[in-house]
């Protein structure tokens, strides 16, 4: 048997918790992954895992193997990394999630480059700004903005902005500019929707050193990011959102920045990992490109 092959399959059993989801990863058909796993467990001559109809755990002797699995795995690729890459170029696919209007603005318009210099590389992205968890759903890393929970996955810093306030020049005609934080009573906003609590978002200002949350009377609720943008140029009232995705209609006139000495709290934006999984040289080199595709855009450096 590919006993190699066979820990790969093994792992990613493991870190997906299901053999459809290994199977989905791995572009394999289930049966074929269970059958994997079967084999090696007879070669090794105990059982790696328990099996029931509606999930599998790890024994202690798997969980032994598996710890094993992902260093040996780790130093191969670490090894084939050290070749020039000229003998060795990076293949197969990464998997990120991340925030569609992010995606939009910052990474497909680089990813040219990227996808160039490494053309046997895969990138499919899950657009969402669901909290998912990573290895269930089988990503290799994803992109976040905000505070961090303890997650227990490796988190790097990779940018931070803070709001602006927008509205269309259609709004401000038919309902005036407001001028304070106090104004904002009297005007409608675009509202968002949390993916994480299903309800409207607060806006967050900074007033004396402290956060002060303000909650938007509106006529519209979104909870896509894309969406929110379109009905914010349409007039249907006024939006916050961040300078990275916003600069450019404020600068052609479709959007005007409003409350512009009314600061709003700086949110941090992070790449983050699962700890127990080998690098692959191929993620190493996607989290390292993000970071310097990030590092590249002004507004995502504020307070950075």
């Amino acid at each position: 048997m590919d006993v190699f092959g066979a820990m790969k399959v093994f792992v990613r059993v493991v870190e997906s918790g299901s053999f459809t989801k290994a199977a989905d990863v791995l572009q394999l058909p289930p049966p074929s992954v269970s059958r994997t796993v079967q084999v090696l467990e007879e070669h090794l001559g105990t059982r790696l895992l328990n099996r029931t109809t509606r999930k599998i755990s790890i024994t202690e002797d798997g969980q032994i193997y598996y710890e094993r699995c992902v260093k040996v795995l780790g130093d191969v690729d670490d090894m084939e990394a050290s070749l020039s890459s000229a003998k060795i170029s990076p293949r197969g696919k990464i998997k990120v999630s991340l925030p569609a209007l992010m995606a939009n603005t910052i990474v497909i318009p680089a990813l040219p480059e990227f996808l160039n210099a490494y053309p046997e590389i895969e990138v499919e992205m899950a657009l969402t700004d669901r909290q998912i968890d990573i290895v269930e759903e089988g990503v290799d890393c994803v992109i976040r903005v905000g505070e961090l929970a303890d997650s227990g996955l490796i988190a790097k810093r990779i940018g931070s902005f803070t709001g602006v306030i927008v509205a269309a020049p259609s709004y401000l005609k038919k309902y005036g500019t407001p001028t304070t934080l106090d104004d904002l009573k009297n005007h409608i906003a675009v509202n968002y929707v949390s993916s994480t609590s299903g309800r409207v978002q607060a806006w967050d200002f900074m007033v004396d050193g402290k956060i002060e949350s303000i909650y938007m009377k509106g006529q519209v609720a979104l909870s896509d990011a894309n969406c929110y943008l379109a009905c914010g140029l349409a007039g249907l009232g006024i939006m916050k959102g961040s300078h990275y995705s916003l600069d450019r209609y404020t600068e052609s006139g479709e959007l005007c920045e409003i409350l512009k000495d009314c600061l709003s709290p700086s949110r941090p934006v992070s790449i983050l990992y699962p700890p127990n999984r080998h690098l692959s040289r191929k993620l190493r080199l996607f989290i390292d490109w993000i970071t310097d595709v990030y590092a590249r855009v002004p507004a995502l450096q504020a307070n950075h």
